[in-house]
This record gives C-alpha cells, sequence and structure tokens, in this order.
C-alpha cells in the first residue's frame, strides 16, 4: 500500500502514459469495428455509429458501481488500509454482477423498440440490433472489465492495465474478420469478438489482482448494504453523466441525424471511432492519473499534495488538448479514405474532424478537472454540469442543421459550443476548492 503520492509532472506523466495507452488500446475495439464492417456496406458502418452510443449508455450505467469504487479504493491505499479496499472491491464486484443481469436482460429485450425509437429503419436497423444484442448476451465481461481498470488504477498501477489492453485488444483484431465473414455471423461477430476479448481482460485482471497484490477476493460474512450504498452514491453522479452524454446522442439520432444522409451518420460513426477513439484515451489517462493522485493524497491527509496533482495533470492535459487540435485538422484527409471508398462518406468525416479539431484542447480541460472531482469523492457536481452542457446539444443542433440548413456541421458545431462551456463550468468548481474538505 502506498501512503502519499509523489505529484511531480514527471509523476502524472509515469502514471499517465500507461493509462493512455491502455485507454487507446480499450476503444481499439470501436475501432476494429469500424475497420472490418466495411465490407457488408454503409448501412453496417452507419450501424456502428449508432451502436456507439448504446455501447456508451451501457458504460454508464455499468459505471454506476465502476466510478463510485475508484475513490474508495484510492482513500484506503493512500490511508495503507488494505482491509478497507478489499472490502470496497469485493462489494463492487457483487454490485457489477448484479447489474450485468439487468442491464443484459432489459437490453436485449428491448432493442427493436431501441433502434425504432432512434429512427433507424431497413438494414440500418437490423444491423444495430443484432449488434447489440450480442453484445447483451455477453454483458457479465463487459460489466466487470471497467471495474477492474479502476482498482488498478486506484492502487497507482497504471501498467497491469495497459498490458491487459494489449492482450485482449490483439485478440479481438483476429477474432473480428474470423467472426465476421470466416463464421458468416456478419456484424454480431464484432459484438462476439468484442465480449471473447473482455473475457480474456477480467479472467487475468482477478487472477492479478488476489495473486501479485494481495486482494481478497473472497466473500467474508454478509456483505454491507451500507458500504455497496456509498459506492453506488459515488458513482450515481458519474454514471448518470455518461448516461445523459450517450442519451443526447440517441435523441440526436431519432431528432436530427435522422433526417439528415445515411453520409452524415457513418461520417460520425467513423470520425468518433477513429479519431475521438484515440483523443479522449489521452485526456483520460491523464485525467485519471490525476484523479488516482488526488484520492491517494487526500486518503494520507495532504491537501497539498492533491493540489499539486491537479496542477501538473493539467499541465499535461494543456499539452495533449493542443497536439491533438493540430492532428485532427491535418489527420482528417489521410486517415477517412482508410475506412471508406464512398466519397460521400469521407467528406462527412473529414468534416466532422476537423469541425471537431477546435474542441479538443477543451475536451482535455473537461476532461482533466471532472476526474479531480471524481478522485476527491466529490462527484455531485458531475452530473449537473454534464448533464446541462449535453442538453443543450439537443436545441442548439436542431437550429443549427435542420433550421438554419448547416446539416451535419450544424452538430458538429452544436458539439463545439456545448463543449467549451462544461470546460469552463468543470474548471470553476474545482477552482473553488470544495472537494479538498
Amino acid at each position: 500500500m502506498s501512503g502519499r503520492a509523489p505529484a511531480s509532472m514527471r509523476d502524472v506523466t509515469r502514471l499517465a502514459w500507461p493509462a493512455i495507452l491502455s485507454f487507446v488500446l480499450n476503444n481499439g475495439y470501436r475501432i476494429n469495428d469500424q475497420f472490418w464492417v466495411q465490407g457488408l456496406g454503409a448501412h453496417a458502418q452507419a450501424a456502428i455509429a449508432a451502436c456507439t452510443f448504446l455501447l456508451i449508455t451501457n458504460f454508464g450505467l455499468i459505471y454506476l458501481v465502476a466510478g463510485g469504487a475508484l475513490p474508495l479504493v484510492a482513500r484506503a491505499t493512500g490511508a495503507r488500509d488494505p482491509e478497507a479496499r478489499d472490502c470496497a472491491v469485493r462489494h463492487a464486484i457483487l454490485a457489477s454482477l448484479l447489474l450485468a443481469v439487468v442491464v443484459g436482460f432489459c437490453g436485449h429485450a428491448a432493442m427493436p423498440q431501441i433502434a425504432a425509437w432512434m429512427g433507424l429503419e431497413g438494414a440500418e436497423a437490423v444491423a444495430t440490433v443484432d449488434y447489440m444484442r450480442a453484445i447483451y448476451l455477453g454483458i457479465l465481461p463487459l460489466a466487470l472489465a471497467p471495474l477492474v481498470d479502476n482498482v488498478f488504477i486506484a492502487m497507482g498501477e497504471t501498467r497491469v492495465p495497459m498490458a491487459l489492453q494489449i492482450a485482449a485488444v490483439c485478440t479481438n483484431l483476429v477474432l473480428n474478420p474470423i467472426l465476421i465473414y470466416g463464421a458468416g455471423l456478419g456484424i454480431a461477430g464484432a459484438a462476439w469478438a468484442t465480449v471473447a476479448s473482455r473475457a480474456l481482460t477480467v479472467l487475468i485482471g482477478f487472477t492479478l489482482l488476489h495473486g501479485r497484490y494481495g486482494v481478497s477476493l473472497r466473500p467474508r460474512g454478509m456483505p454491507s448494504f451500507r458500504l455497496a450504498r456509498t459506492i453506488v452514491e459515488k458513482g450515481t453522479p458519474l454514471g448518470l453523466s455518461i448516461l445523459a452524454y450517450a442519451a443526447v446522442y440517441q435523441v440526436l439520432f431519432a431528432l436530427v441525424l435522422a433526417r439528415l444522409t445515411t453520409d452524415v451518420r457513418a461520417g460520425l460513426g467513423i470520425g468518433f471511432n477513429a479519431f475521438e477513439s484515440i483523443s479522449f484515451p489521452f485526456f483520460l489517462g491523464v485525467a485519471l492519473a490525476g484523479s488516482s493522485l488526488v484520492g491517494r493524497n487526500l486518503g494520507a491527509s495532504d491537501p497539498a499534495g492533491a493540489l499539486l496533482a491537479v496542477r501538473n495533470s493539467r499541465r499535461l492535459g494543456h499539452i495533449t488538448g493542443l497536439a491533438f487540435t493540430l492532428l485532427f485538422l491535418v489527420g482528417g484527409p489521410v486517415v477517412a479514405p482508410l475506412y471508406s471508398s464512398d466519397p460521400a462518406v469521407i467528406r462527412e468525416t473529414v468534416g466532422y474532424v476537423q469541425v471537431l479539431a477546435f474542441s479538443q484542447f477543451f475536451v482535455a480541460m473537461e476532461t482533466v478537472n471532472e476526474k479531480v472531482l471524481q478522485g476527491a469523492g466529490h462527484t455531485r457536481p458531475i452530473l449537473w454540469i454534464s448533464t446541462f452542457g449535453n442538453l443543450l446539444r439537443i436545441p442548439l443542433a436542431w437550429v443549427l442543421a435542420i433550421s438554419l440548413g448547416w446539416a451535419g456541421h450544424g452538430v458538429w458545431w452544436a458539439i463545439n459550443v456545448t463543449t467549451w462551456l462544461k470546460a469552463w463550468l468543470f474548471h470553476r468548481e474545482v477552482q473553488r476548492g470544495r472537494w479538498l474538505h
């Protein structure tokens, strides 16, 4: 167990780079899916875009537990209390298992209705239902994987999740073409490749937690309702903010994007999965490194160390945000043709990427400051800031895309403006300093 956690720029970087690589690899599942389904047609590319936000919805539900476990494990680690750490992990595992059963059953049953509500039709709707039903049947490892990652990160260990993701993404890369084309499963094969890869990650992760890090996973007596409630209370604002984010995109699909062309939706899917699936993990890796340092220093009663972690994680966030602004501006025309040969889809993808370039610095700042609050266990402001900013996207996107006729670019600029607002609100909340107490 660690106690006080050094929080220099070097320490943040040391923790951040394995986390960054881990999250990049974690998003490699969606990149793989977006790449390999291109042989099935534009409807499959568009379906992956729709599925992306359904997967984020699932993640939001799962994060009700995984997000709440991180600050508790981090503080227990900082306080050198392995019994409290292990108890939190065990309760989080049990809650994740129960949650997976409910989400899997409800999601599988409701998928046709969800696809219809999102305004999806024809082959695009069928492909979306096929992919997501396979995901819901294999939901258990998908529910446990974020918890495993968060436990390691909270303990200040980011290299193990990185190694696990390398193994899992390599497995996914091999399985995707085999199951999609070789086994003839079509787009559902991509989903089953993801499930199998996550199952490998979870199995190895739990083995390492118990065998190498001494985390006791065996149940001891009756579960504590009070501890389970604390985990869920800490995780609920985080999970609900993710759910609000995903719900907003589903509403955008139903009210705005469904009125636009398939090329626009395919461009969104490729841009989101091939570009933002690379940039956001960089921001998240830096942010969670800061979150771990904040939580452990507060657990060790060192608020000065927590403030130093905030300052240096922000500095590293500034650097990564500016770097991706430039990469988005330059890389769109280069990378988009790798994912589609359709000129209209390429045009929409490049438009999405180059417009979203102007929010990358602010996404980095939003993420870093949000995770400061998570690491401190001060999670309630996360819900209202994220929900308010994301909901604002719906009327703004309608006005710009439909009323003013900007089409896809109207949606993309609505995303930019609301991202700038959220970044400022999160920065202001951290500056208030209430999370220190």
